[in-house]
């Protein structure tokens, strides 16, 4: 994210839209409740016995994690540090199934873990925090920022990805010894400038990166599949007539398969067709002012197909707002049908 002044002076500028990419405008169908502080990024925990149960995560960059339900009730805050993006997924842990949750820790330079349950009860994992970069590759690696999840869906096989200010993207094995979690180092993959969202496509088996002032990258997302990335999209473009590249999250259901990505630079969520081999930009997502204000300025963003409710039939987009009516920041949730009618 950029400094604040540098946001102020973005603000004050004409934010170009692309005019060959349709422009999608929704209105929030919920907010959380305010964050006096640095919101940053949404996770969505799908509650699979009751889906109006389900629960967003939000980090906040000073504090800690906060957690929502889907009136936007504040339900639990853990005050674990600097947080930046979070991320979940399914984990089998002493023969229990849980969701293992994790983000990287900005002020001790650690990648954390909790477990969720099917309670909806968030408790820290067994050990909490891991170093991010193996010890003897420390040297070069600088400045923990971003980090991810991903799990096999034939195999169950999960796996952290954490990367740095300096281009690193490391990623560790996640699994359990003994009711402990243990990290096993697995590769390293380079951008060329600063990176923070990631997102694991885990149908497909690939990885997207996004380097803040510059490119979305694909990766495999296993080293077997190699470790050469390509760009899918670039700063400037149509849909990111200027930077930041921030949050990243995949849209996998009946009605679509996407790629999501923050545009910051012009406040809007950009839709790439991952069912098309050319990963085309089709939809510019903006949230405008009805009873709940707008979205200005997004950081992190995650999505569903999952369906949670009337108000979220074909699953749900939750987006950071930088700027509340009472100049505090948040997350407000959007239906993701309002996003495919759009789209049509």
């Amino acid at each position: 994210m950029k400094s604040n002044a540098l946001l102020l002076l973005a603000a004050l500028l004409p934010a170009p839209l692309a005019a060959e990419v349709p422009q999608i405008m929704v209105q929030a169908r919920a907010e959380s409740a305010p964050i006096d502080g640095d919101a940053d990024d949404p996770a969505i925990w799908v509650n699979p016995s009751d889906p109006m149960k389900s629960l967003v995560l939000g980090t906040d960059k000073t504090k800690g994690l906060y957690v929502f339900d889907l009136a936007g009730q504040q339900v639990d805050f853990l005050p674990d540090g600097k947080l930046n993006n979070v991320d979940i997924r399914p984990f089998r842990l002493m023969g229990e199934d849980v969701w293992l949750a994790s983000a990287a820790e900005r002020g001790a330079e650690k990648l954390v873990f909790w477990i969720i349950r099917a309670d909806g009860s968030i408790t820290h994992a067994s050990p909490f925090a891991f170093d991010g970069v193996p010890a003897d590759m420390a040297d070069g690696v600088e400045n923990i920022y971003g980090s991810a999840l991903m799990r096999d869906p034939e195999t169950g096989r999960v796996s952290a990805l954490v990367n740095y200010k300096s281009g690193h993207v490391i990623q560790w094995d996640v699994t359990e010894q003994n009711g402990e979690l243990a990290l096993t180092y697995l590769r390293t993959l380079q951008v060329p400038s600063q990176p923070e969202g990631m997102v694991s496509d885990d149908r497909t088996g690939l990885i997207y990166v996004g380097e803040e002032d510059a490119a979305i990258w694909q990766f495999p997302a296993w080293p077997e599949g190699g470790d050469t990335g390509k760009t899918i999209a670039n700063v400037p473009s149509d849909c990111f007539p200027r930077d930041d590249i921030e949050g990243l999250s995949i849209y996998d259901g009946a009605e679509g398969h996407y790629l999501v990505a923050s545009s910051q630079g012009i406040h809007r969520a950009a839709i790439f067709d991952l069912s098309d081999a050319q990963t085309p930009c089709v939809g510019l997502v903006g949230v405008e002012a009805g009873e709940i204000d707008g979205v200005t300025e997004t950081d992190g963003l995650d999505v569903t197909a999952a369906p949670l409710g009337p108000n979220y039939p074909a699953g749900m987009l939750v987006m950071m707002d930088d700027q509340n009516e009472m100049f505090t920041t948040g997350f407000k949730y959007m239906s993701f049908a309002d996003v495919l009618a759009g789209l049509k």
